[in-house]
């Protein structure tokens, strides 16, 4: 019995113009090109295991560069950029509770390499206390408006519904899942330092991790005043170029849900981030770091030596990585 098939014309030359055009592959060219600019190392559609599944998937754009530290060689801190492009033909609007309390988690902000955690007063502290991030981490001190939803429009004849944007939850989700594979392989990767052959020097190689979701279209904010009633009219939708969102999801590393910050930007405010959050965060870190050379280059000392007494461990993270 033959089975019936659809015949597809081919697509003409505007059809093809048309389809690229909305698609999110220019835009993620120009946002490589923006980071390369900006003197990161890019590699675009990075490839990572998927530990839910244990299958090889990819992102966008992977890009990160180095801000050296102590000296010429001996490595330095990584601000880390995890990015997912889209080209949203319709808005995409977030919801803004401003009457809720936010809660800092200095735990989002999300770290590898050596030192994560450094000795202090006989005991282990996160790399995130010790440098001060709880008020310098636009993470704990929100620089935007923080969300926990957001939806986008959908036609529906001759009006509009908001629907549950099924796209930014994928990408949010193969954001955390790149996030925890980024983080794995680096720890993994430090098993370089902890060989009999690797000479003794000062070095520091850290990494700190931003997920960011950058659209071509419009970012909207919704609020409703507090002091007004919840009407149609008393709705505030505004444009917006920066959004934190705070989102909860199954981490299959740490085996339970945990809470990940990531930022939504507009293609235009990729240099603004860069400039006014990136690059400032980072330099204050490094001027901690800097300021207190000494616990960093005992911790680290201290950190090889319990590495280098280990078995030789597929991955040294739970031994370097701070457990909150």
């Amino acid at each position: 019995m033959e089975t019936s098939k659809t015949h597809y014309s081919k697509a003409t030359e505007e059809q093809k113009r048309d389809a690229i055009w909305k698609s999110g592959y220019l835009l993620e060219r120009r946002v490589a090109a923006r980071l390369r600019k900006s003197g990161y190392k890019v590699i675009t559609n990075r490839g990572f295991l998927d530990l839910e599944n244990k299958k090889s998937r990819e992102y966008d754009v992977y890009a990160y560069k180095e801000a050296e530290i102590y000296g010429t060689g001996s490595y330095g801190i990584y601000p880390t950029l995890i990015c997912e492009c889209k080209n949203n033909s319709q808005a995409i609007a977030f919801f803004i509770h401003d009457d809720e309390e936010f809660v800092p988690l200095i735990d989002e902000i999300r770290v590898s390499g050596i030192p994560a955690k450094i000795w202090q007063r006989n005991k282990y502290i996160s790399i995130q206390e010790f440098t001060n991030a709880i008020n310098l981490h636009h993470y704990c001190k929100p620089v935007a408006p923080v969300a926990t939803q957001c939806c986008t429009f959908e036609p529906t004849g001759s009006s509009y519904k908001a629907s549950h944007d099924v796209e930014l939850h994928d990408y949010e989700r193969t954001l955390t899942k790149a996030l925890e594979s980024e983080i794995d392989d680096d720890f993994r990767n430090m098993s370089q330092w902890f060989v009999p052959e690797e000479p003794e020097r000062e070095f520091i190689d850290l990494s700190l991790y931003y997920p960011l979701v950058i659209y071509q279209g419009e970012i909207n904010t919704v609020r409703i005043d507090k002091n007004s009633a919840q009407t149609k009219d008393n709705l505030i939708i505004e444009k917006c170029d920066h959004i934190q969102y705070n989102a909860e999801f199954f981490s299959y590393y740490d085996n339970e849900v945990i809470s990940y910050h990531m930022d939504i930007i507009s293609e235009n405010y990729l240099p603004t981030f860069l400039e006014q959050i990136v690059e400032k965060e980072i330099s204050e870190i490094k001027h901690i770091l800097l300021e207190k050379k000494q616990d960093v280059k005992r911790s680290i000392d201290r950190l090889i030596v319990e590495c280098k007494s280990l078995k030789k461990p597929e991955t040294y993270r739970k031994y370097l990585e701070y457990t909150f």
